[in-house]
């Protein structure tokens, strides 16, 4: 039964926000070991799901998580081809890619609800 799981005693603030922050943890903990792509791709999910989530966000919020989301698939298929990002587009992606930390995706997650 669905009563049964305990996740269920969680306020829904918080169980609506866990999607996007189970994916900021993942990139988080992959952040200390792997390429900041990785994190990024992870990032830029977290920050889509939960702008689905929100009833009317703000149209920064909306542009913040589409640019997250191109990010994320360039970083993916970079760092899964084992294709270096390198000359000006790399400088961009990486200064890019600073804006999708898990701290700052964190923080806005928890922030805009």
């Amino acid at each position: 039964m669905m009563s049964d799981l305990w996740i269920t005693f969680v306020p829904d603030i918080y169980l609506k926000m866990l999607p996007a922050l189970s994916l900021v943890a993942i990139g988080w903990m992959v952040e200390k070991q792997v390429v900041g792509r990785v994190t990024t791709f992870a990032n830029g999910l977290a920050i889509n799901l939960h702008v689905l989530l929100l009833t009317s966000p703000p149209m920064w919020f909306i542009w913040y998580a589409n640019i997250g989301f191109i990010m994320g698939i360039i970083g993916i298929f970079a760092y899964g081809s084992r294709t270096s990002l390198s000359g000006t587009l790399g400088k961009i992606y990486y200064t890019l890619s600073w804006a999708y930390c898990s701290i700052f995706v964190g923080f806005l997650i928890l922030v805009i609800h």
